[in-house]
C-alpha cells in the first residue's frame, strides 16, 4: 500500500491531487491513500472567513466548497488533522471525526482510525501554554482571541491519546514535538530555517504535548507540517532516551509554541513540472544525519546497526506546504498493509472515548482527570462494551458514508442563521452508536435541505 503524505494544505486540494496524478502517471505507481498534517481549510462559503484565523487580505475561497456540494469528487481516500489556520466551526461541529465532504475525513480535534490494515493517530491544533488546561470553551461567534484560541491543543484531548496501549503505525500531528532536533540534521536544518535558532535552543520549537506522546504512544512514524521546510528524523526508544520535557525539567508555563507562522499565501502551484519530490522513503535519513567519524570502523558500524535494529524507534518526517519546489509531498510504502482500503473506528478508540466522555468540558474551567489506572480500568470495561455491541455487528466498525452538508456551499441560496452553529448529523450517528451524550452543538440549527 502506498501512502501519500502532505505538510500543510492551505486550501490547494486541487493542485496536491493533481500532483499524486502526475507521480503515479510518471512513475507508474497507484497511491491508495493521502494524509495531510494540517491547515486543511474546509472552507464552503464566505461566512466561514469570520471562522478563519487568517489575515483578511489572504482570505480566498479555494476549490474545497466545489468538493463539499459534490461537483469535485477527491480521486483518493484522504484523511487530514486540523492546523492553525481552519475553519474551525466546521471542524467542532466534526469533533470525534467525520466526513467534511465525499471521500475526505477529518480524524477530529483527536483520534484514531485504521486503514487498510494501518492503525493511523492523530491531534488536531498546535500548542499554547496558556489555553493548554483550559474545556473548549470557544463557540459561535468567534472574537478576535478565539478564533485563534480554538485550535490551541488541551490536555483532555492529550490525555485521551496517552491511554492508547495498542501499537500505532501512524501519528499525525500539526506541529513538531518539542526536542525533536536532538534526533536529526539540526546543522542542516539551521542552515535552511535560521531563525529557528533561539527557539531551539530555548525549547521553544514544538509542542511538548507532541513531545510527551511521541514518548508514550511509540508510532512507528509520526510525520508533521507547521514550519514550513522538510525534516527528518529517527527516534530510538531504548532506556537511555527521554523526552525532551523530561530531560530538560522544562515546566509547561516556560514552553511556548509560536502560534503564527508565515504562511506566504501569495505563492502560487502554477507548473507540477517544478515539484520536486523524492518517492524514496524520505524518513529513513538516519546515516544522512550522522556526523562523520574517522576514529570508528566498518566493523563498528554493523555493530551500532544491529543493536539499532533490535530497539524500537519512530521515523519522523515533516513536510513543507504546496509550493514549486518544495519539498510538500513524500510517498511511502507499507507491502504489509493488506487490510481493506476503507476508513474503520478504533476499537481501544472507542473505548477510550466512551469511558473519558464525560470530562469533556465545554466552559474554561475544565474538569479534572483521573489518574492513568482508574481510567484504564474504566477503558477496559468499555473495550469489552465495544466488543460486544460494536464489533460483533457486520460491518459495525466501518465508518458509515454518511457525509452531509451542513452550511450551505458557495452560490447555494439558502436561509440560515448567521454566526449560529449547526447540529452536524455525523456527530448525532457517531454519539448514539456509543451511547454517550452528544455535547457537540446539541441547540445548533439543523443542516440545510437536501434538494
Amino acid at each position: 500500500m502506498k501512502v501519500a503524505i502532505e505538510g500543510c494544505c492551505h486550501n490547494k486540494l486541487e493542485e496536491i491531487y493533481k500532483a499524486l496524478e502526475h507521480i503515479e502517471s510518471v512513475e507508474n505507481i497507484k497511491i491508495d491513500l493521502l494524509l495531510i498534517c494540517g491547515d486543511f481549510q474546509a472552507i464552503r462559503n464566505t461566512e466561514d472567513f469570520k471562522s478563519l484565523s487568517v489575515p483578511a487580505k489572504y482570505r480566498t475561497l479555494g476549490s474545497f466548497y466545489k468538493y463539499y456540494t459534490g461537483e469535485l469528487k477527491a480521486p483518493y481516500p484522504t484523511l487530514f488533522i486540523g492546523g492553525n489556520h481552519e475553519v474551525i466551526s466546521y471542524l467542532w461541529e466534526l469533533y470525534h471525526g467525520g466526513w467534511v465532504c465525499e471521500n475526505i475525513y477529518f480524524l477530529g480535534y483527536a483520534g484514531v482510525v485504521n486503514f487498510g490494515g494501518l492503525r493511523i493517530g492523530g491531534m488536531s491544533g498546535i500548542y499554547n501554554h496558556r489555553n493548554y488546561n483550559f474545556g473548549h470553551f470557544e463557540t459561535l461567534p468567534y472574537t478576535e482571541s478565539t478564533v485563534r484560541s480554538a485550535y490551541h491543543t488541551r490536555k483532555y484531548d492529550v490525555y485521551k491519546l496517552a491511554q492508547i496501549r495498542q501499537p500505532l503505525d501512524i501519528f499525525l500531528s500539526h506541529d513538531w514535538p518539542t526536542g525533536i532536533t536532538n534526533f536529526g540534521n539540526v546543522n542542516k536544518l539551521l542552515k535552511t530555517k535560521p531563525f529557528f535558532g533561539p527557539d531551539i535552543a530555548t525549547g521553544k520549537l514544538g509542542s511538548i504535548a507532541c513531545d510527551e506522546l511521541l514518548f508514550k504512544l511509540k508510532p512507528k512514524y509520526w510525520f508533521s507540517a507547521h514550519l514550513h521546510v522538510k525534516f527528518s528524523a529517527v527516534v530510538y526508544h531504548d532506556e537511555r532516551t527521554t523526552s525532551y520535557s523530561e530531560s530538560k525539567e522544562m515546566s509547561s508555563t516556560l514552553v511556548e509554541n509560536p502560534d503564527e507562522i508565515n504562511i506566504d499565501f501569495d505563492e502560487e502551484l502554477n507548473n507540477l513540472d517544478e515539484i520536486n519530490i523524492d518517492l524514496k522513503d524520505g524518513v529513513n535519513q538516519e546515516e544522512k544525519n550522522k556526523e562523520s567519524n574517522n576514529e570508528k570502523t566498518l566493523q563498528d558500524y554493523i555493530i551500532e546497526d544491529e543493536k539499532k535494529e533490535q530497539i524500537p524507534c519512530t521515523k519522523f518526517l515533516a513536510l513543507d506546504k504546496c509550493l514549486p519546489d518544495r519539498d510538500f509531498l513524500q510517498i511511502i510504502d507499507f507491502p504489509e498493509a493488506n487490510g481493506k482500503f476503507e476508513f474503520s473506528y478504533d476499537e481501544e478508540w472507542l473505548a477510550i472515548t466512551k469511558a473519558t466522555q464525560e470530562y469533556l468540558t465545554l466552559s474554561s474551567n475544565a474538569k479534572p482527570l483521573p489518574p492513568d489506572n482508574e481510567i484504564q480500568k474504566k477503558i477496559e470495561e468499555e473495550l469489552r462494551w465495544v466488543q460486544e455491541n460494536i464489533s460483533q455487528i457486520e460491518a459495525g466498525l466501518v465508518i458509515p458514508n454518511n457525509f452531509q452538508p451542513t452550511a450551505p456551499a458557495y452560490g447555494q441560496q439558502q436561509t440560515f442563521i448567521l454566526q449560529q452553529p449547526f447540529k452536524n448529523p455525523q456527530t448525532e450517528d457517531f454519539t448514539k452508536l456509543l451511547k454517550i451524550q452528544n455535547k457537540i452543538n446539541p441547540e445548533g440549527q439543523s443542516p440545510i435541505r437536501q434538494d
